[in-house]
């Protein structure tokens, strides 16, 4: 059983470093997903206590419990242990699931909706032409934020947008910026 333990302990460590850390590393990932479920109150109930977060947090508190209780009583006390690895794995399960359910109800985990980047200054990251998007670095809430962009519609330029270049948010469709050049000494004043 110890190897069990050890095991979840280990998985559900790592994954909690990694969804820990991956803000520091700045790490970025873009995701989407578009999820039909057809099913009773049930399944939507369970949905909600059965996420991959609920099961990644129950994973280490049945790993650690089970691993630290093992070590402590050198494996005299396997039920007991057992026991109390898989009661600290439900508990904290449940209270990860209780917390972010809370956190979801209340504005505290608020996501600022794409308009805010209407008006916004930047600079084009990765060079953008007419037909083909490209990328722009902002500065939004004190993070720069990098967005896929393309060239307004009413942009009649001469040629594509080169990096470095500096450019405002004109409007924001489906995760894409549309953006216009401005003179860069009209963004110092």
């Amino acid at each position: 059983m110890l190897t069990a333990y050890i095991a979840c302990f280990a998985v559900g460590g790592v994954l909690l470093a990694l969804s820990f850390f991956g803000d520091f590393l700045d790490a970025d990932a873009d995701v989407s997903a578009d999820v039909d479920v057809d099913g009773d109150a049930f399944m939507g109930a369970a949905s909600t206590i059965l996420s991959l977060r609920t099961a990644v947090y129950a994973l280490f508190g049945f790993g650690a419990t089970g691993t630290a209780l093992h070590f402590l009583w050198d494996g005299a006390r396997f039920g007991t242990t057992a026991l109390a690895a898989g009661a600290t794995g439900l508990v904290s399960g449940a209270l990860v699931s209780t917390a972010f359910r809370y956190l979801k109800g209340s504005e505290a985990g608020v996501i600022e909706g794409e308009e805010t980047f209407v008006g916004l200054a930047g600079k084009v990251a990765l060079e953008i032409g007419p037909g083909s998007p490209g990328q722009v670095q902002i500065q939004r809430g004190g993070r720069q934020v990098r967005v896929r962009a393309r060239v307004n519609d009413a942009y009649a330029g001469d040629g594509p947008l080169e990096a470095g270049r500096a450019v405002v948010v004109v409007e924001m469709k489906k995760g894409v910026a549309a953006v216009a050049p401005v003179d860069a000494k009209l963004l110092e004043d």
